[in-house]
């Protein structure tokens, strides 16, 4: 994985970001168990995805 990302950094250099959200198993399992994204089980996943929207929003200017 980490040699994935190194090999994607020198390709693409400055168009990745440094913020990287890491693989959660709650996500995938709350969409099989059909959990809403309110479900206390993905609350940190659900808060790293928003930041990185917060963050996407910022870097990117709106058209």
């Amino acid at each position: 994985m980490a040699e994935q990302r190194d090999a994607i950094r020198r390709i693409l250099a400055v168009l990745v970001w440094d913020q990287a959200v890491r693989l959660r198993t709650t996500l995938a399992e709350a969409d099989t168990d059909a959990q809403p994204l309110t479900d206390s089980r993905v609350a940190d996943s659900r808060a790293t995805y928003e930041l990185l929207a917060q963050a996407f929003l910022k870097a990117v200017p709106a058209q």
